[in-house]
Order: structure tokens, then sequence, then C-alpha cells
């Protein structure tokens, strides 16, 4: 269970890697991503995210990071399978139905922000909040959150081998057992992490932050053509499914249900 967290996280982490999806600019693939989620979250039956997952998947194999999607989704499995049975009991009516649905809204929103992150550098994220005008403060807090996730999980996966080699036994007993032996890895991670914070502090002071309110950047983002094309696919696909939706011309077959 606690390798399964560590591959969440990992799979979240940026690889540089020269593929157009790569090559997008940070605010063109917010757009996708936004529009994804709002897609997803706008039906209760399982094709609309079966759709988004599966444009996912595409930009998956286009952007060359399949095994670390994959990780992912493997790390995500437990989550889904707790999602699905939760739906299904208290669901009122449709229960099978919904349980599917909601399950595979869980999986379509996991792969298309682990796609996002997979293929964007915190550094063009940052500028790409910049550019929307969120304050450099904000943004480094953001953007530093981010960056240490793949630290983090550095640092739980080496605790976890450390106390193993000292006879800590992580999988077996029952559920109380096993919460009561995660002690041993939580309480070192958080005093690990805000010695970490200290550090960190303590370089920000030593470089002057903060002392200059007008920053200057090494390198700026600009949309290109293709930029400009793939927020123009995301926002005419939305915008064509929420003409349908309010008009009630959805095909039948994106509204259909799973039965039993």
């Amino acid at each position: 269970m606690a390798c399964y967290r560590v591959t969440v996280l990992r799979g979240f982490e940026f690889r540089r890697k020269d593929t157009p999806v790569h090559r997008l600019d940070p605010r063109a693939k917010a757009v996708y991503v936004a529009c994804a989620t709002a897609v997803t979250l706008m039906f209760a039956t399982p094709v609309p995210p079966l759709i988004v997952l599966l444009t996912s998947v595409a930009l998956v194999a286009v952007a060359r990071v399949l095994r670390e999607w994959g990780s992912t989704m493997r790390g995500v499995a437990f989550l889904s399978a707790f999602v699905f049975a939760v739906n299904y009991l208290m669901a009122p009516e449709a229960k099978l139905n919904y349980a599917v649905s909601m399950t595979l809204r869980l999986v379509a929103l996991t792969s298309v922000f682990s796609v996002f992150f997979l293929t964007t550098s915190p550094e063009d994220f940052a500028l790409a909040l910049l550019k929307l005008g969120v304050p450099y403060e904000y943004t480094l807090v953001f953007t530093m959150a981010l960056r240490f996730v793949p630290t983090l999980a550095r640092d739980l996966r080496t605790i976890i081998d450390a106390q193993r080699s000292r006879g800590l036994e992580l999988e077996r007993g029952g559920l109380l057992q096993r919460v009561k032996r995660f002690l041993p890895i939580l309480i070192p991670l958080i005093v690990y992490e805000i010695k970490r914070s200290y550090m960190i502090a303590e370089a920000l002071e030593a470089r002057a932050f903060g002392a200059v309110e007008t920053r200057t950047f090494f390198y700026e983002l600009r949309m290109r053509s293709s930029d400009w094309a793939a927020c123009a696919l995301s926002l005419a696909a939305l915008g064509v499914v929420v003409a349908c939706y309010l008009t009630g011309t959805l095909p039948s077959w994106l509204l259909w249900e799973v039965p039993g």
C-alpha cells in the first residue's frame, strides 16, 4: 500500500522530452485540462468521462510518457475500487451506472492532470501563472509545492526502506494495526520536511527574496500558432458539448447508462 502511494506521487513528476505535447505552452495545456474537467463533471453517465480518458491516453502516447502514466493509474487503482464500492452502496437508484460513472470520472481526471504535470516543467508553469496575473509570491509557493511532490515521494520511500530494514512490517495484521505501524514512518517524514522548509526559508533569505518588487526573467513564454490551435480545438469541443447539452440535442449513445 505504501508503495502505491509513492507510485502515485512519482506519476506526476515532470519528464523532460522533446515531443509536441511537451512543446505546447502551459496555458494551452491548462485550457485542455479545464475543458476536459468541465466535460467530465457535466455528466453522470460513463461515456463522456471515458472519451476524456481516451483523449488523455492519446496525448500520453504522443508525449511518450506511457510508463510514468501507467504508474499513476496503477497507484490510483485502490482508490478507484473504494470510490466504486462507496458509490454503489450510497446511490439511491441506478447503482451500477452511478458507481461506474463516478469511478471513470476519477480515473479520467487523474489521467488528465497526470498528462499535464508529466509534460509541464515547474518553471514553465510558474511563468504561465505570472502571465495570468498571479502574484509572484503565490506562484512561488504553488510551484514549490509541485516541485517537492517527487522529493516527498523519494523521502517517503527512503524512510519506508529504512524502517523495513529495522524489522517494521507494514503488510501484516488488521487495518488498525497497519495504521499504527505507519506512525514510525509519518513522524520522521514530518520532522524531515519541517527541516527542509527551514532550509528553503534560509536559502530565500540569503538570496534577498522580496527585496525588489519588479522582476525580470531570462525566458519568456510566447503563444505560438500550435498553442492557439490547441486552445481553439479544446474550447470548440467544449462549446459543442455545452450547446448540445443546453438544447437537448445530445446523441443517445453519449447518455447511455450501464444497466443494472
